[in-house]
Order: C-alpha cells, then structure tokens, then sequence
C-alpha cells in the first residue's frame, strides 16, 4: 500500500517486511490425497432410460386422447418441456462430479442402502413404480378416449 503522506518511508517499510519475513521458517507442504468422494447415485443407467421410457409413453398417450384440441396439446408440450428440464437438470448435475464408479447392481451386487442390501429388481421396482403408474394412466386414458 503506498503511503501518500511519507512516500519516502515506503522503501524502508518494504525491507523491513522482507527481513521479517526471512525470520520465519520456510513453508512447507505436503501432498494430501483427495477427499474420498460420496458414493453418488449409484443407480444403472437402464433405470434412468426405463423412467424416460415411462414418461415418454405417458406423453404420446395423451397427446393420442386429445385428439387435436390445441389448448390440450400446449399444456402438453408445457408438461414435456417440464420433464425434460426435470431429466436434463438431473444428468447436468450428476455430471458436475465426474464419472462414477460402475453402480454395484451393474457389477451384480446388492446395492448398499441406510435400512440393508437391496437386489435389482427391489430397486427398479421401488424407483419405477410410479413412472409406470403414470404410463398405464396415460395408456388407459387413450383407450377409454378411443373406445367413446
């Protein structure tokens, strides 16, 4: 910082800093591992392209019922964009963390959760549940439009 009201002393401040600074012991650092990251999703990609897959059927479902109403099909077009942010923010932030190890479900193994080991069908059965639900609202909503 300079001094404006005694810029001769600046000079003799900065060697003093330095001769201070020589007094001190050197500085030293050592090399650390990287922290151990968290385990992350750990869920396979088949259960990600089987809820788009869901999702996508639930749209084409409906957009089928409507049959041609225009208001009906931008609400619709609405509901999509919604989902593919809802898709497309999840894959952006999972991203941010680099790759992920193989999910253990990939490897043949029970994934590890807080209440005990759960087999792959108990997973894909507990995250697509309501994706299927929602794709056989969709299905049935069409059929019953089809048959009036």
């Amino acid at each position: 910082m300079y001094d404006f009201e005694n810029p001769v002393d600046m000079p003799v401040r900065d060697a003093e800093i330095e001769l201070h600074a020589l007094d001190q012991p050197p500085l030293t650092s050592t090399v650390t591992a990287p922290p151990q990251r968290p385990a992350g999703f750990q869920m396979p990609s088949s259960v990600w392209l089987a809820m788009f897959v869901c999702y996508a059927v639930f749209f084409a479902a409906i957009w089928v019922a409507t049959g041609g109403s225009g208001p009906a099909r931008f609400a619709i077009v609405i509901s999509i964009l919604y989902t593919a942010m809802y898709f497309g923010c999840s894959a952006v932030l999972a991203a941010q963390a680099g790759p992920e190890a193989p999910s253990p479900l990939e490897r043949g193994e029970p994934l590890q959760t807080q209440t005990g080991p759960m087999g792959r069908g108990t997973v894909f059965a507990q995250m697509l549940v309501i994706p299927v639900a929602v794709a056989g609202f969709g299905v049935a909503i069409a059929i019953i439009t089809a048959l009036q």
